[in-house]
């Protein structure tokens, strides 16, 4: 006990150092866990095209660049090019999506929530990403035991 006592003390004395201890990074989870567009072919090819995004952009934002460029290649009569970027566009989005959705159902199995309530969701056709960040808050801890329809209207904002 005294040297706890000892150990806070010297911590708050002014102009003490404090020693900082690193945090045990362990894997990214969540929506963390998603593949980035930043590393994707996806986003190679739109800076092969000239487009330049920060490193941090949304999906949406490559979204919208990609739907510009597609649009002046085909104007300019480049649609193998148009064709290629749109196609590494649904790749990506589609790996994102199965990726998003293979962590919500192993987030669901991690807090034992029902697979009634994963199935209607899915159905519902619910953004994963959305969903996939809402079981990761403090609050899904409490879900536990919770009945399917409520569990759904709560994941889905209802």
């Amino acid at each position: 006990m005294s040297t706890l006592q000892d150990a806070l003390k010297k911590a708050i004395q002014p102009g003490a150092a404090v020693e900082a201890r690193e945090l045990a990074a362990g894997p990214p989870v969540g929506v963390a866990a998603l593949p980035q567009v930043a590393a994707s072919e996806w986003a190679r090819l739109l800076r092969d095209g000239g487009v330049s995004l920060p490193a941090d952009a949304a999906v949406a934002t490559y979204q919208q660049k990609t739907a510009g460029v597609v649009k002046d290649l085909e104007r300019a009569g480049r649609s193998r090019e148009a064709r290629a970027l749109a196609s590494a566009r649904d790749e990506f989005l589609r790996l994102r999506e199965r990726k998003a959705w293979e962590g919500v159902k192993a987030r669901f199995e991690e807090l034992g929530l029902p697979e009634k309530a994963y199935r209607a969701i899915k159905q519902e056709g619910a953004d994963p990403e959305k969903v996939l960040g809402r079981l990761y808050t403090r609050r899904a801890e409490e879900w536990r035991g919770i009945a399917a329809a409520r569990l759904r209207d709560t994941l889905l904002g209802k």
